[in-house]
């Protein structure tokens, strides 16, 4: 085996017992000392670890231990608060409001409703483990302001089936990655090199097959995989 490969095995092994996401690897050069070699068969060693999405390289700071991924699967029944209370994550939903609005002209051609239509806004933040990673805006459609200010915490989805009986399957998901703005960056604590995934969702009533909601979602893209069902 090279001997980069072995040294990227050595700290695979040092990582998964002595290090937490976040952590610093030692400076290149004193790795490089540590194992007698030069520098660039550390630079290769380190390489191994990022394709492997053990660390990940910031210029200015170094190498940094990541958190493996979440897997989060956009099946036709996927909800947030179920897939990752599945997986053993401590969730939690701060509500940052709710109101109701005349939904924008571009927004409303799309989903092909009258230019008027209103909605019933709700803006949450999604933590997990306590920390923030999701900003969801909810567009929500057949319901009111008075009772969606009832939700506080938990899944929406599930609010809405207890006050409203409504049951929903998704519909069409837009992805698509772009840099944070400054508040995202604010609220997600986030620098500004780090990109987040934007997903624009369709939820429809299964009786009916009428639109229940319209969401928009930016995650830390440095903490979840998409997977898409067929």
């Amino acid at each position: 085996m090279a001997i980069y490969l072995k040294i990227a095995q050595q700290l695979k092994n040092e990582i998964h017992q002595q290090y937490e996401s976040g952590d610093l690897l030692p400076a290149e050069q004193k790795l490089a000392s540590r194992f007698q070699v030069n520098r660039h068969t550390v630079r290769r060693a380190i390489d191994e670890l990022v394709q492997d999405g053990l660390i990940k390289r910031f210029q200015g700071l170094g190498n940094q231990v990541t958190q493996p991924a979440i897997d989060y699967s956009l099946d036709n029944q996927s909800c947030f608060t179920y897939n990752l209370s599945k997986a053993g994550m401590t969730l939690e939903t701060q509500v940052l409001g709710c109101y109701e609005e005349t939904l924008p002209y571009e927004l409303t051609k799309r989903l092909t409703l009258p230019n008027d239509q209103k909605a019933v806004m709700i803006k949450t933040c999604r933590s997990i483990n306590e920390q923030a990673t999701t900003l969801i805006k909810h567009h929500l459609f057949g319901v009111t302001k008075q009772v969606m200010r009832g939700y506080q915490s938990d899944s929406l989805h599930h609010f809405l089936q207890e006050h409203y009986q409504f049951q929903a399957t998704r519909g069409k998901t837009r992805l698509k990655a772009r840099m944070p703005t400054f508040d995202e960056c604010q609220q997600l604590q986030i620098g500004r090199g780090i990109p987040v995934m934007e997903i624009h969702s369709q939820y429809y009533l299964i009786e009916s097959d009428t639109l229940m909601e319209y969401s928009i979602s930016v995650s830390r893209s440095d903490i979840f995989e998409y997977s898409v069902e067929p």
